[in-house]
């Protein structure tokens, strides 16, 4: 069954460092919003286990000396 797509799909098979140069190319093109959403998206892709955590409910316990006690002698 063929699907019908709105973008074309384009293989190109290059080197490492042909994948490098494009990949400059194409962000030294884009702006600075589309940009900061493409390192958003990445950023989550990696830590999204961290990003889960946020729902969590931490606690943190702040332990002091009281003022009758002596110093280290």
């Amino acid at each position: 069954m063929d699907v019908k797509r709105k973008i074309q799909l384009v293989v190109k098979k290059v080197s490492f460092a042909e994948a490098e140069e494009a990949d400059v190319e194409y962000y030294a093109n884009i702006n600075w919003k589309e940009s900061v959403k493409n390192v958003e998206e990445m950023r989550r892709m990696i830590w999204s286990e961290e990003y889960k955590l946020n729902n969590k409910v931490r606690y943190i316990l702040v332990a002091k000396l009281k003022d009758e006690r002596d110093g280290v002698e």
